[in-house]
């Protein structure tokens, strides 16, 4: 609270409180260094000793105590002794007290004269108010009110300096004054109930969309294997693997022609193998889906296609160097580095 003062530069305090209310909040003010501040202290705690010895509180600022005077009401003391005279006791219904509303029967005159002076005026000037009031309200005179009267339940006006929320929106305060606000949306993946004060946060199975009152269960949707999409792409995929291992076959049975040994030799067999292998990455994405599955939708495909692209560069650079060196050494030097281009990567 007192940061909130500070940050509006507040350099007055009116404090009318009782002692007990009023003594914590002067140590707080103490602990917390607030110095140079007017203080506007009520009756009940401004005479008290024990409030004005603890230590620090000349650092707070000024104390100004406001004291009531003491007024005597005219008629009071004949007022109490004739209350006390009455044998009211012996007809309750007809004429009620407040020896019997506040059970202090036992009380004597001199007992209720004598208590604190300071009391008896602020209740006798909040009883001929409201006597007043109503005495005007229902238009009272002649020792009659108006009956048939509607009194309206007139109240003080709210003072509203931000206008409410929408739904969906979270209240962000201005200042120190709890009706000065601005209206922020809750993002996604958050909602706000209509007691909330900030947005919460859905839980790892749920979701939200911005400026939600609730959160709604994730729902799981994957492609089974008896959809038709995904019979069609099996399909090729099988196909694609029957076509290679049909090329692979025909390329064994033809292994020492020159064609065979011109598309690269032992090196087609694993062009062949790697795109066999990429196709089979295929039907891990169909069925309900498992750490495995998704392990093994990635990776074949991107392991054995890095393969596959690589023989092919390895290849493309055999058909460059054959037409363009001529001598014998730098043939067998260029086909050793291709082993050793092949060694590393499938060391990798």
């Amino acid at each position: 609270m007192f940061k909130q003062i500070e940050a509006q530069q507040i350099h007055v305090f009116i404090v009318f409180s009782e002692e007990l209310v009023a003594e914590p909040l002067i140590k707080a003010a103490i602990q917390l260094s607030i110095t140079n501040k007017v203080w506007i202290a009520g009756e009940s705690w401004s005479l008290s000793k024990r409030l004005l010895h603890i230590e620090g509180i000349k650092n707070i600022g000024t104390i100004l105590g406001v004291s009531q005077p003491v007024v005597t009401i005219p008629g009071f003391s004949d007022f109490i002794f004739s209350t006390k005279t009455q044998r009211h006791w012996e007809d309750v219904e007809k004429s009620m007290f407040c020896n019997q509303e506040c059970n202090c029967s036992h009380l004597k005159a001199d007992d209720i004269l004598t208590e604190n002076p300071t009391f008896s005026f602020p209740i006798y000037s909040a009883i001929y108010a409201v006597a007043h009031a109503l005495h005007n309200t229902l238009k009272c005179g002649d020792g009659k009110c108006k009956k048939n009267m509607t009194v309206y339940p007139h109240k003080v006006p709210t003072s509203l300096c931000s206008p409410e929320c929408s739904v969906g929106y979270v209240k962000k305060q201005n200042g120190i004054h709890q009706c000065c606000f601005t209206c922020e949306i809750c993002p996604n993946g958050t909602y706000i109930n209509s007691t909330g004060t900030s947005c919460i946060s859905c839980k790892d199975t749920e979701w939200s969309a911005e400026g939600s009152t609730s959160c709604n269960q994730r729902l799981v949707e994957f492609i089974p294997f008896t959809d038709s999409g995904a019979i069609l792409i099996m399909l090729g995929a099988g196909a694609l693997v029957g076509l290679t291992l049909a090329v692979s076959v025909l390329f064994a049975v033809n292994y020492n022609t020159p064609v065979v040994r011109s598309a690269g030799g032992p090196m087609c067999f694993l062009i062949l193998g790697c795109l066999s292998l990429c196709s089979i990455s295929v039907f891990f994405y169909f069925g309900q889906p498992s750490v495995s599955s998704c392990v093994l939708r990635f990776l074949p495909f991107f392991l054995f296609y890095t393969v596959c692209l690589a023989c092919f560069v390895v290849r493309s650079f055999q058909i460059v160097c054959i037409f363009k060196i001529s001598t014998i050494y730098l043939m067998q030097l260029y086909v050793s580095s291709c082993q050793t281009f092949l060694s590393v990567l499938f060391k990798q």
